[in-house]
């Protein structure tokens, strides 16, 4: 993805990961979905970030090149083998969201800009 946002018709999959085993097990499988979903078509970026303050909350946000993309991912025949993992060491809410506005630093847009 590139310093000028997303594409027209992009969605950003938001998931946020509450972790019940070890973070460390998590990340490591959190690593293999990844490398599953980063070789699915349409998508243009992810990050996993860890709390600050509660080394057990995790989000992930994930940028597509639109809802049709993300769908034929996570419903691909293969995305449970590698969901399920997660699943055991975490839980975890998601939300798809639309972007209405930007700020990427100097220059990458302007603070507030619209889209």
């Amino acid at each position: 993805m590139d310093r000028n946002g997303p594409p027209p018709g992009a969605v950003t999959f938001v998931n946020r990961f509450t972790v019940t085993g070890d973070p460390e097990e998590f990340e490591v499988a959190f690593a293999k979905v990844a490398a599953f979903m980063t070789a699915r078509p349409g998508i243009l970026g992810y990050t996993l970030s860890r709390h600050l303050d509660k080394p057990g909350q995790y989000v992930n946000v994930a940028v597509w090149r639109d809802a049709g993309s993300l769908r034929a991912a996570v419903t691909h025949p293969d995305f449970g083998v590698h969901a399920s993992e997660l699943r055991r060491l975490a839980t975890s809410e998601s939300d798809v969201y639309v972007e209405r506005q930007r700020y990427l630093g100097e220059t990458g847009g302007q603070q507030g800009e619209a889209v």
